[in-house]
C-alpha cells in the first residue's frame, strides 16, 4: 500500500509544541487495585475490608485535590534511517538503538509526549512516609497509575490526528526502556520545552516531579511494520 500522499495529507502540526493543561480526569477504583496488585477486585467494595476501603478511598479522595494533569508533545520530521539510529530534521541524536529503528523503521514522524500529575501528590507522600507510612503508599499507588492516565490521555489525542493523517501509530515507548538510553530525557526534555509543564530533571536524568512519564509514538506508514498497537505502553 503506498504512503499518504503528503500533498492529500490533513495539516500536521509540525515544529513546536502542542501544550495540554488541566487534563479531565477520573480516577477508576478498579485501575487503583491493579495498580496495587489486586487485579480480581473491581472497586473498593469488593474487598470486604472496611478499614482499606476507607483508607484507599481517603487517598482517591485527595488524589482528586491534588492532581494537575498537563503534558505536550511534539512532532518530529524523520529524514532517515541508519543501522542504530534514526535521524529527524531536528536531531540525529535522539532517536539511537536497535528498538527505535524497529520502532520508527516504517514511520515518516515521531511524536515525542511528556506527561505529568504536577508535585503536589509526591511532596505529600514524601512527607507522609515515616509517621504515616501506609496512606503514603496508597498515595503514592494513586499519583502511580494517574501518571500513566495522564500519558495515555496524551496518547489518544494524538492518535486522533495521526489516523486522520492517513497513518497508523506505533505503540508508545518510553524514554529509558530497552536499548534507548535515558540520557536521552536531555533531548526530550529540551525538544517538548517541558519546563513549561513544571518537568525538569535531575542530574540522574530522572524527570521531575517523579510522577511524569515521556515517550515517544510513530506514525507508520499504512500496511507496513509491525501491527501498530493501541493500549500497550512501555513509559518511564
Amino acid at each position: 500500500m503506498k504512503a499518504p500522499g503528503k500533498e492529500l495529507m490533513p495539516a500536521i502540526r509540525l515544529g513546536h509544541p502542542v501544550f495540554f493543561h488541566n487534563i479531565p480526569f477520573e480516577i477508576e477504583e478498579r485501575q487503583i487495585l491493579r495498580e496495587m496488585r489486586i487485579p480480581k477486585k473491581a472497586s473498593l467494595a469488593d474487598l470486604g475490608e472496611p478499614a482499606m476501603e476507607k483508607a484507599i478511598g481517603t487517598a482517591i479522595e485527595e488524589g482528586y485535590r491534588m492532581i494537575e494533569g498537563k503534558g505536550v508533545y511534539r512532532t518530529l520530521e524523520i529524514t532517515g534511517v541508519e543501522d542504530r539510529r534514526v535521524l529527524t530534521r531536528e536531531t540525529g541524536t535522539l532517536f539511537i538503538g536497535e528498538k527505535m529503528v524497529k520502532l520508527l523503521r516504517h514511520c515518516d514522524y515521531a511524536t515525542l509526549i511528556v506527561a505529568t500529575i504536577g508535585p503536589r501528590i509526591e511532596t505529600e507522600v514524601d512527607r507522609l512516609s515515616g509517621p504515616e507510612p501506609a496512606h503514603a503508599y496508597f498515595l503514592e499507588r494513586v499519583g502511580a497509575w494517574m501518571a500513566d492516565y495522564m500519558g495515555i490521555w496524551l496518547d489518544r489525542m494524538l492518535e486522533r490526528e495521526i489516523v486522520r493523517a492517513g497513518y497508523m501509530r506505533t505503540y508508545r515507548f518510553g524514554v529509558g526502556y530497552g536499548d534507548w538510553p535515558l540520557s536521552s530525557q536531555t533531548e526530550v526534555m529540551a525538544l517538548t520545552s517541558a519546563h513549561q509543564i513544571g518537568v525538569t530533571l535531575n542530574e540522574a536524568f530522572i524527570m521531575l516531579p517523579r510522577l511524569s512519564v515521556s515517550a515517544v509514538i510513530g506514525w507508520q506508514r499504512p500496511g507496513t511494520g509491525p501491527k501498530s498497537k493501541t493500549d500497550e505502553d512501555t513509559d518511564t
